[in-house]
């Protein structure tokens, strides 16, 4: 009996493939948030550090308060700008997530109908195996009885 050969191999393999370049595109974009948030602590965090600056000073100016309170103004914008890229980021990442599983299904189905067609195959090459063997057995049996 011919080998095994699954006839939608080659589609199989590229939904494997299509699998793997929306898994790399989902990691980019969570990539992408961790990013942000880095950069939303470090913004915080130099925001904290200028107010002890200040704060530790022995002698508080008008243009020090002044100069505080536009940076203040600048992180609350900034912050504001960076947790909009963090929610449009989560709903991306949400649907690439879908499109992963969607991926993901369609992989798994032809990976199911090519167990089904290997089992359907290894069947009939044991029937087929086994209908040899009898008729050898039949053939010996009956060269046995013509002597």
């Amino acid at each position: 009996m011919k080998r095994f050969q699954f006839p939608l191999d080659r589609v199989r393999v590229w939904r494997e493939e299509q699998v793997e370049l929306e898994r790399a595109k989902l990691q980019e974009l969570c990539g992408q948030l961790s990013a942000l948030a880095q950069e939303k602590t470090r913004v915080e965090n130099e925001r904290a550090r200028s107010v002890r600056n200040i704060l530790e000073q022995p002698a508080v100016e008008a243009q020090d308060l002044q100069a505080l309170d536009a940076f203040r103004v600048y992180v609350r914008t900034r912050i504001g700008q960076i947790e909009k890229r963090q929610r449009e980021l989560a709903a991306r990442i949400d649907e690439q997530r879908g499109r992963v599983m969607e991926a993901r299904r369609r992989a798994e189905l032809l990976e199911r109908l090519k167990a089904r067609k290997l089992e359907a195959w290894q069947a009939l090459a044991d029937r087929e195996e086994e209908t040899l063997a009898g008729e050898m057995y039949l053939a010996k049996f009956g060269a046995k009885w013509r002597r």
